[in-house]
């Protein structure tokens, strides 16, 4: 006959057994959790790395396309005296030499197989720092409400660059900026990036369409005929349509011309009705200006991985501002992105 004792014994051993057989199997889950998350960890570390890799490759495809294109801007502009935009590749001399033109309209241009594609347009387009005051240009009499808040605008950026302590009548100085979290706030000089513009309150209504680049230092815009219009190829979508109050179906008539001009040549005065057209040509400029914005975009044949590239640089050779150095050596940079 078996002692009770000992078989009380033997329950307790099991079910003990039976707990550290189930505190080892949860140990070996969190253990198999740990190695399949590093591994996974490690993977998109790796596929980060290789992407990486890829896009600083593609990086020189595209400032090597960007480069090129600047250039072949540049004997664009040596060998045709005629800069006005929208010129169709069917001209007579541009035929006889065998050029197509690399003027600074949007249309593209392929190199390398197509895997680089770059396009030139101005860069002179959008709201200056250096002309605060053509902001009220554009508002017409029974914008009231825009026009004071412009207005106000004005004021906060009056007192962001002035030296003084003294505010506008709706500016702000040291102590409005430091009461909003912002102490180091405001500049009291120049700017020296246009995104300095976003940080200042009111900006997004008073600033229609883009912000222009700022010069490099010691340099300015290139000299434009006083009160030019925009350049219409340059032009942002919003800007065509708020110089030309122009309703969503209109907009989209120009937008479609625009897009058959980049993508096939096609005139304007072709793709546009006569009174549209008309108004085009009386508020927008098509003479080329001197300040070239060149886009490069590189891809991998697989069309997976892309890398954009922008740089601005002025395209008139013969003034002193186009180079960064006295002995006129190199070339200035506006603005260089990558992305």
């Amino acid at each position: 006959m078996k002692n009770p004792g000992n078989m009380k014994q033997a329950n307790v051993t099991e079910s003990e057994s039976g707990v550290a057989l189930i505190m080892v199997l949860g140990v070996l889950a969190v253990c198999m959790l740990l190695i399949s998350h590093l591994m996974m960890v490690s993977e998109l570390v790796s596929k980060e790395a290789l992407v990486l890799t890829r896009k600083q490759r593609l990086r020189y495809q595209a400032e090597s396309g960007a480069d090129l294109s600047y250039w072949m801007h540049l004997c664009d502009r040596r060998l045709f005296s005629n800069r006005r935009l929208g010129q169709s590749q069917d001209d007579e001399m541009r035929q006889a030499l065998d050029f197509s033109p690399w003027m600074l309209d949007r249309r593209p241009h392929n190199l390398d197989n197509g895997l680089v594609q770059t396009f030139l347009s101005s860069a002179e387009e959008g709201f200056k720092v250096s002309q605060p005051d053509k902001l009220r240009d554009n508002i017409s009499d029974d914008e009231l409400d825009l026009l004071d808040e412009v207005n106000v605008f004005l004021d906060v950026l009056g007192d962001y660059i002035d030296s003084d302590d003294l505010h506008k009548l709706n500016g702000m100085e040291a102590e409005h900026y430091a009461a909003e979290g912002f102490p180091t706030l405001p500049r009291n000089g120049e700017m020296e990036f246009k995104a300095e513009l976003c940080w200042l309150p009111g900006w997004r209504n008073a600033i229609p369409g883009e912000i222009a680049v700022l010069p490099p230092p010691g340099l300015s815009y290139p000299s434009q005929v006083r009160n030019a219009k925009p350049s219409f190829f340059s032009a942002s979508d919003a800007n065509i349509a708020r110089v030309l109050g122009l309703d969503e179906v209109d907009m989209e008539e120009v937008r479609q011309a625009r897009e058959l001009w980049e993508s096939e040549g096609v005139d304007l005065s072709e793709s546009l009705s006569t009174e549209l057209w008309s108004r085009v040509q009386g508020s927008f400029d098509f003479t080329e200006n001197n300040l070239a914005q060149i886009y490069a975009v590189a891809y991998e044949p697989d069309r997976s991985v892309h890398t954009v590239y922008k740089i601005i640089r002025e395209a008139n050779m013969s003034r002193a501002s186009c180079y960064s150095d006295r002995r006129q050596e190199t070339l200035a940079i506006w603005e260089r992105i990558i992305e």
